[in-house]
């Protein structure tokens, strides 16, 4: 739950940041404190201007004017510190954590995946050791259906005439954070099957007995229609062949519905090739972030995004929350960078930096219920990232990482 706010935006005297670490400098220095001085904070909801965050035993302790002797200071003149950056839509390979970890990228939600390491994943997410990766929730295997997207063995599939129920409860059973559903017939020149319309209102309600999220992957409207039909908490992609009109934005305001738009892979490898050539990235990409970031698909159209931003616009503007997730390892989509320019994305689609910026923090720890993240307050975890200059006013500014802590430590930001 939490915390009632202070009138004064939530600042703590020195009294109440030394009662935090014990009392006593000695205390402090034996919990890892340290305190982030004199920054521009972005909360995960809004601006202070000029603030000072203390951490210990990998908490935030106290947020605004804080005085705590005998503790490491780090100088936050002329930067802006927020809260680590949860990524709404990846898909793992075997250095996504760590390699997203290093962009600021501080927890991931992968939306379809081998479920063997969510139940490690679950008790480092819990704790508050130092840890070299994201923290990771996850859908583990999506609902498709034979011969359906995505292609491929290796993953079990809801035959014709199973039962839905019974198929989310083994999901859940394997350790499914929230259930995905796929919608998805393909093109008419290439079609595949998909889940019908009363299968995607048989997961959905199965995933909400379960006390579970359903979020849909469908990419072209009649797909979508279905997802929102359903009752679909989320939708993981924007669809990218037409235009909302009003009529539907309302109706998915109305339902409560929020969208991952991961505007990112539907750029044809242009937000890619920005990141590649920026000396601000290139030093930390690993080999796996390279390759993906090379890649380019082959569907890609330029309508693609043109419709997705105006998607975007119109679903922002109707006050459907947006949510940021890039949808990597797809081709042009990097675990970590790739969130940066995804946010970016958003501010092109009408959002303003501190929205922009809030739909990567607050905003999914809020649909998502992580609640111990996304936000700058005491007894939150310290997840940090401290940037040069001021993202809230010019977004690329997130490009230039200063410092990144998970749980309090410092991450380390060569590639290994």
């Amino acid at each position: 739950m939490e915390l009632p706010r202070r009138k004064a935006m939530g600042l703590f005297a020195a009294g109440a940041a030394t009662v935090a670490l014990g009392g006593s400098a000695t205390a402090a220095t034996g919990s890892g404190a340290f305190v982030i001085r004199d920054a521009r904070v972005f909360d995960g909801e809004r601006v202070l201007p000029h603030a000072s965050v203390l951490v210990a035993d990998g908490r935030i302790r106290a947020v605004g004017e804080v005085l705590a002797a005998g503790v490491p200071v780090h100088d936050g003149r002329g930067r802006t510190l927020l809260p680590g950056l949860i990524d709404c839509h990846v898909h793992l390979n075997e250095t996504a954590r760590a390699d997203a970890l290093r962009f600021g990228v501080t927890t991931e939600l992968d939306m379809f995946g081998d479920p063997s390491g969510l139940a490690e994943a679950r008790r480092q997410r819990r704790g508050h050791a130092r840890t070299g990766q994201a923290d990771l929730w996850s859908a583990g295997f999506g609902v498709t259906v034979p011969d359906g997207h995505p292609r491929g063995p290796g993953f079990p599939r809801l035959t014709p005439g199973a039962d839905p129920d019974a198929f989310v409860g083994e999901r859940v059973a394997e350790g499914s954070d929230f259930i995905k559903l796929v919608i998805e017939d393909g093109s008419p020149e290439h079609p595949f099957p998909t889940l019908t319309p009363a299968q995607a209102r048989a997961v959905v309600q199965a995933a909400h007995r379960r006390g579970r999220l359903a979020v849909a992957h469908a990419e072209q409207l009649h797909n979508t229609r279905i997802a929102v039909d359903a009752g679909a908490d989320a939708l993981v992609h924007v669809w990218t062949d037409t235009e909302a009109t009003p009529e539907f934005a309302a109706a998915l305001r109305a339902a409560g519905t929020v969208v991952v738009p991961t505007l990112s892979v539907y750029d044809c490898g242009a937000s890619a090739d920005s990141l590649l050539a920026d000396p601000r990235i290139t030093p930390y990409l690993s080999a796996p972030q390279r390759e993906s970031l090379t890649k380019r698909s082959t569907r890609c159209r330029p309508s693609f995004l043109r419709n997705a931003l105006a998607n975007v616009r119109r679903l922002h503007a109707e006050g459907v929350p947006v949510l940021a997730g890039t949808d990597a390892t797809m081709p042009g989509a990097a675990h970590g960078p790739s969130m940066l320019t995804e946010i970016a994305h958003l501010v092109t689609a009408g959002l303003t930096p501190a929205q922009a910026l809030a739909a990567a923090t607050s905003v999914p720890a809020k649909h998502f219920a992580l609640s111990d993240r996304g936000r700058l307050a005491r007894g939150l975890r310290a997840d940090l990232l401290l940037v040069e200059g001021d993202p809230t006013t010019d977004i690329t500014a997130l490009r230039e990482i200063h410092t990144i802590w998970k749980n309090g430590y410092p991450v380390e930001r060569m590639p290994v």
